[in-house]
């Protein structure tokens, strides 16, 4: 190991196990990244990637934790054994709890495995990757080789990208903070109407309230995050949060995305509805169907074209036969009279197609009128029903009171 002390648990732990012959990086056996909540590191973990590295940090966990400590940067290092198996599934971590189990019996002994050790747990840790890059003397990129199902590793990627969908979710609302208050406003059932119908703010019962201009509501009711709601009967209109504002709501208040810098003007623009929320479902459904309605009336229409100008084609070459025989060079407003039909002397003399022949005589005797093409109006999209509001149950007052 080198001489110089590490500047930082990464640099120590990451000695430590390359020590042991251990390879970090991108498919090799482990990486170092470290745990954060709300934007501040609180620790530092190892993954272990790969049986082989499993069985070296399992049996080397003790020497592990000795000379991370004399780094003065300690790891904890636990071995767990899941459904009997043989294979060790570890973890190394510079916070939490430690578990250490015992090797399950081999296979050819009735001997019972001795109950495990387990020191006292701690909440499971959440992970996110930090935005910069980790600190590290090694290139430690993503693994391609991903832990196993149910171990502590993959509780953290599976948080981590829970917490990256949040994130993306969050980031897209694009709410300023007053945007953000009336949403919080709505869950408290503090906007609401007067009866000459000024819409007023009262943060608190009583209060005469601060009017609101109306016009800011419309781009969070079309994305689908407030309502305006009559729950005592006409005359009496309140503002009232939809499930995807209450969801919205908490994902503002977690992740806490930089509010968007707005004028008045601005803050009238449309909104996002929430991605993966019900108003972008039923939108989506709205457009599918429209799509749908749309491709039938092209199909409708295209169909009616052919027709017209099929039936176009025979009138002109009925029209041709019969000029023809009546010796017209122009026939600028001459039509073939309806049951016009050419006697076996004129098709001989002036050898009529045998097709048009026919298809005289079935128009003489029963004309086929003019197609008409289908009537189309302006397209417009259906928008769907907007989302009700919350059920009172389930506003909760204490989470929303404040400002995101």
């Amino acid at each position: 190991m080198p001489n110089t002390a590490p500047s930082s648990p990464t640099v120590a732990i990451a000695r430590v196990l390359r020590g042991l012959g251990l390879t970090q990086g991108r498919g090799c056996d482990f990486r170092v990244t470290g745990d954060y909540r709300n934007g501040e590191r609180v620790g530092t973990f190892v993954l272990v990637l790969g049986r082989h590295a499993e069985e070296v940090v399992a049996a080397n966990a003790d020497e592990i934790e000795r000379l991370s400590d004399e780094t003065g940067f300690p790891f904890r290092v636990s071995v767990r054994y899941f459904n009997g198996k043989p294979r060790p599934v570890t973890s190394i971590a510079n916070y939490g709890s430690r578990v250490r189990d015992t090797p399950p019996a081999s296979a050819d002994t009735d001997e019972p495995a001795p109950a495990a050790i387990e020191e006292p747990a701690e909440a499971a840790p959440t992970v996110e990757e930090p935005p910069a890059a980790p600190e590290s003397d090694t290139e430690d990129d993503a693994a391609t080789e991903l832990p196993p199902p149910g171990t502590t590793a993959a509780g953290f990627l599976e948080g981590a990208r829970t917490r990256a969908w949040g994130r993306q979710r969050a980031n897209a609302l694009g709410w300023s903070e007053r945007q953000a208050y009336l949403v919080a406003s709505a869950g408290t059932a503090a906007l609401s109407y007067d009866a000459n119908g000024v819409l007023r703010d009262r943060p608190r019962p009583g209060w005469s309230g601060t009017a609101v201009d109306e016009a800011r509501l419309t781009p969070l009711i079309k994305a689908g995050f407030i309502t305006v709601t009559e729950p005592y009967g006409p005359g009496y209109k309140r503002v009232s949060m939809t499930a995807d504002g209450r969801e919205a709501l908490f994902l503002w208040r977690v992740y806490r995305p930089t509010p968007a810098v707005k004028d008045r003007k601005q803050e009238r623009e449309p909104l996002q509805p929430l991605i993966g929320g019900e108003t972008a479902s039923r939108l989506a459904e709205a457009w599918a169907e429209d799509e749908r309605r749309s491709r039938a009336e092209r199909e409708a229409f295209y169909a009616a074209m052919d027709e017209l100008h099929a039936w176009e084609d025979r009138e002109e070459k009925r029209a041709q036969a019969w000029a023809k025989v009546q010796g017209f060079t122009h026939r600028l407003g001459r039509k073939p009279p309806a049951d016009w039909v050419p006697t076996a002397e004129e098709i001989a003399e002036h050898l009529l197609d045998p097709a048009v022949v026919d298809d005289l005589r079935a128009e003489a005797t029963r004309p086929t009128p003019k197609p008409e093409l289908p009537k189309s109006g302006p397209v417009r999209l259906v928008r769907p029903a907007p989302l009700p509001a919350l059920p009172a149950a389930t506003e909760q007052l204490s989470l929303f009171a404040e400002a995101a």
